[in-house]
């Protein structure tokens, strides 16, 4: 069993991620890639916050430890709220 930290989001991050369905919020922290297993993994122990208005997931590989990032781009949130302005 691993046990792994609790998400840490800065309060924008936490906005944009609310705004992902539950099913595809899992389906991104699931799809991560991993250079060091050259593979995709889970992401874990991870940290949140809004760069350039991306969501950027940081955290470790659930498999080896190593640093991944996920990051979600301003297109996802076009997708969720079409009539936002970029």
């Amino acid at each position: 069993m691993t046990i792994s930290k609790l998400p840490q989001f800065t309060p924008k991050a936490a906005e944009l991620c609310a705004t992902i369905p539950a099913a595809t919020r899992h389906q991104l922290l699931a799809n991560v890639f991993c250079f060091h297993c050259r593979d995709v993994v889970k992401i874990v122990d991870f940290k949140g916050m809004v760069s350039r208005g991306d969501l950027v997931l940081n955290g470790c590989c659930a498999v080896c430890g190593n640093e991944v990032a996920r990051v979600v781009e301003e297109v996802y949130k076009l997708l969720v709220h079409p009539s936002r302005e970029v």
